[in-house]
């Protein structure tokens, strides 16, 4: 059976995207309502059902070099909750290591560190972007369109764990990536960006 909603063609099911997307809508209003009675449940239904007809293209996302289409949702939600309590795991851990090394400012060396992970999915490189903001210690400065991710790292001991490139795997295993990580140098980043334009 062929499913499409206008102009909301994904890489993988519409069919499946738009089902998910209409039992989440669906939750909600249950959550939200409290209302169990069969009229308030159908009602709810169609409502679910309109909302993510017309909110489906709007969850979208294009990869600008392969012109794939990926739906923002379409992530497995127990290996999402994993990845979360892991991540939620590594910004406590690394609030401590940054509170330390705040009192013992002998520790405490800026630099700005660089590595290639060139996400298909767009939506992983923004989860990977985020996450690493969120972890004290480290900010994104920039991702290039050729996957070039420029890092400050507050310590040589949050560099050093970015570097390993266990966050970034994780991601890839999120989305069903097979992209490497690769660290680089300054010089390295600066190459493959000016190759690209």
């Amino acid at each position: 059976m062929k499913f499409n909603l206008g102009n909301f063609k994904v890489n993988g099911s519409p069919l499946t995207c738009f089902v998910e997307l209409s039992t989440f809508v669906f939750i909600i209003w249950l959550l939200l309502s409290g209302n169990e009675e069969p009229e308030f449940l159908v009602m709810g239904a169609g409502f679910s059902l309109l909302t993510a007809y017309v909110c489906a293209p709007f969850l979208t996302v294009k990869n600008e070099k392969s012109g794939k289409v990926f739906f923002l949702l379409n992530v497995n939600i127990f290996k999402f909750t994993a990845f979360f309590l892991w991540l939620l795991k590594e910004i406590f851990l690394s609030g401590l290591a940054v509170t330390k090394a705040a009192f013992k400012k002998s520790d405490v060396k800026p630099h700005v560190i660089y590595f290639k992970m060139d996400y298909e999915n767009p939506t992983a490189a923004a989860l990977l972007s985020t996450s690493i903001t969120l972890t004290p210690g480290t900010i994104t400065l920039d991702v290039d369109d050729e996957g070039v991710f420029q890092v400050h790292a507050l310590t040589e001991a949050t560099a050093g764990g970015l570097m390993t490139g266990v966050m970034q795997r994780k991601i890839a295993a999120l989305y069903g990536e097979t992209c490497s990580f690769v660290p680089l140098t300054q010089s390295e980043a600066r190459d493959i960006s000016a190759a690209a334009g």
